[in-house]
């Protein structure tokens, strides 16, 4: 063997940083959708997000639990989720 000093192997996480921002949790995108002034589709959730339709169903859920007050519409064609201005932000 040789008596050469042995590299540290592990890097240190710290220098690893990257000085990106952290992303928003999709909780709160989902959030920003509803307090559109039109509110959104499943189908927009959807594709903003990646999640299923029962993934959308039950995170609408767990924010009315929370205390928001979210409004199914289905007075169009396709029903809408919305949170109303000035209320649950």
């Amino acid at each position: 063997m040789t008596d050469q000093p042995t590299e540290n192997l592990t890097p240190d996480p710290a220098q690893h940083r990257s000085a990106r921002p952290v992303p928003k949790p999709k909780t709160e995108m989902l959030r920003k959708l509803l307090a559109r002034r039109t509110g959104a589709t499943v189908v927009q959730i959807q594709k903003q997000l990646g999640w299923q339709p029962h993934t959308i169903r039950a995170a609408i859920s767990r924010l009315r639990s929370s205390g928001v007050p979210v409004e199914l519409d289905r007075s169009g064609r396709v029903a809408r989720y919305r949170i109303m201005p000035g209320e649950g932000q």
